[in-house]
């Protein structure tokens, strides 16, 4: 007989255990809710990457002048929490040694366009495809993360400028410059990215 009640009490704890768990896991499904995917930060998907649009601009700059270099890239989104599609129109600034001119080239919808070009009276830092890892997402992806989802919060009217080019003195990586601000304010908020290894870089 103590055997069998000794038996009946272990069930009887088990039990116990048990329905604490259960009642346990679904208070706090309650309280937290069901664990669901994060989101992917939505200012960049939708967009035509720098590298996407660079083969157009590439290949008009080499009709321009065969030494064409890579010297600058820049791209401009407006109000990024408020606009939804429309895409980037980037920008791309290559420079000829021989010939000391600068060409801009716009690329749109797939297509380049030889904007303007001038002479140059002195050499311009230029960088190649090879020193060029990370594309135009990875760096707002950056600027995103590190606190540009904070400031689109809280103000969706928020522009975003995005420039690629080696820094100051021509010595070094190039670097993704990626400010996000609102016209009229002093509001503001900047991130320098190493376009060849994704580091943060000190503004």
């Amino acid at each position: 007989m103590a055997e069998g009640s000794s038996r009946w009490l272990w069930f009887l704890s088990l039990s116990l255990v048990l329905l604490v768990v259960v009642v346990g896991v679904v208070v706090y499904d309650r309280l937290v809710g069901p664990a669901v995917p994060a989101p992917a930060s939505g200012v960049a998907d939708d967009q035509v990457t720098a590298r996407q649009a660079f083969a157009p601009a590439a290949g008009l700059a080499g009709q321009w002048q065969e030494d064409a270099r890579l010297a600058v890239v820049s791209g401009y989104r407006p109000a990024v929490g408020m606009q939804a599609g429309g895409q980037v129109e980037w920008a791309f600034q290559f420079f000829s040694p021989a010939a000391q001119r600068l060409a801009l080239i716009t690329v749109a919808d797939g297509r380049a366009r030889m904007v303007r070009e001038s002479v140059s009276p002195y050499a311009v830092p230029t960088f190649s495809t090879g020193e060029w890892r990370v594309d135009s997402n990875q760096a707002l992806q950056a600027w995103w993360s590190q606190g540009g989802k904070t400031l689109v919060a809280r103000r969706p009217d928020v522009d975003v400028a995005m420039q690629l080019r080696v820094p100051d003195g021509g010595v070094g990586h190039p670097v993704w410059t990626v400010v996000g601000s609102v016209a009229g304010t002093e509001t503001a908020f900047t991130v320098v990215v190493d376009a060849a290894d994704g580091a943060l870089v000190e503004p």
